[in-house]
């Protein structure tokens, strides 16, 4: 609990914008690289990847970047993590929140078994793991990968974001998961991020998440204009957001382009679970 302690005050201090704890946290990180076993040591947790260019931009979004830092005077929260790969985001709740209770979802073979593995060689409590993707709807779906990049960030159930190979894998509905207040919901789902939403709105579920951090994946399908579409469903819910992107120059229809929304619920308030 030493480890989880001391870096908890870290992570609660303005979302690692510091300088100084920014320069720490790389310095320890890479000192400890180890290419032989695909393993490195941050923060005292020892993380096994599948790729070395994923992990380092997954340690930087995560943890430099610090784009799923939340505030919450619960200290028990519960957290949905969709689109885990690795769990480098299970770490970073953890040591936030080293009570939390999390519940995460990878689909991927080879992301999975370094998220089960990084959970158990450092043995972090309450994290339930489903081998599953997100949907609308369930049953099995197409789902597209990369052999040549184990792990990849890119990884979807578009055809579209990941043009590579195809396996069908298991696709649950997140609604099924939600049962009482949710704390944060983190989605990163490579284009499903709309679905999901549609869903939980259809269900009846979203009146029960407090925040949310949202990877919004703008014209995965080219000429698809649905971001307004997914904003609505979100202030139909009474949820205020604000987002977060960027766009190179010179500027071009169509790009395709990451937004990040981070959505919070507007009156403080959640209805109970019948």
């Amino acid at each position: 609990m030493g480890t989880l302690g001391t870096i908890n005050k870290l992570a609660l201090n303005k979302s690692f914008k510091n300088k100084i704890k920014k320069t720490y946290l790389w310095s320890i990180f890479l000192k400890q690289f180890d290419s032989r076993h695909k393993t490195v040591n941050v923060l005292g947790f020892q993380i096994k990847y599948c790729s070395y260019g994923n992990f380092v931009t997954l340690f930087k979004d995560i943890f430099v970047k610090a784009e799923y830092y939340f505030i919450t005077q619960k200290p028990t929260p519960l957290i949905i993590d969709c689109g885990s790969n690795i769990g480098m985001s299970v770490l970073f709740f953890k040591i936030m929140y080293p009570d939390s209770e999390i519940i995460a979802f990878e689909p991927n073979e080879a992301a999975f078994s370094c998220l089960e593995t990084n959970i158990g060689i450092n043995k972090l409590q309450s994290v339930s793991l489903h081998k599953k993707a997100l949907s609308k709807k369930e049953g099995r779906i197409d789902f597209y990968f990369d052999q040549s990049n184990p792990g990849s960030l890119a990884m979807s159930t578009f055809q579209e974001r990941m043009p590579k190979q195809k396996q069908t894998v298991e696709a649950v509905c997140l609604s099924k998961f939600i049962d009482r207040q949710v704390d944060f919901l983190k989605m990163d789902v490579e284009g499903a991020e709309f679905g999901i939403i549609e869903e939980l709105s259809k269900g009846n579920k979203l009146k029960y998440i407090k925040q949310m951090a949202i990877e919004y994946h703008h014209h995965i399908i080219k000429d698809e204009d649905r971001l307004s579409t997914t904003l609505k469903l979100l202030e139909d819910e009474g949820f205020g957001y604000q987002l977060e992107g960027h766009l190179g120059r010179p500027f071009n229809e169509n790009k395709y382009q990451d937004i990040m929304i981070y959505a919070y619920r507007k009156n403080n308030s959640i209805v109970p679970v019948p």
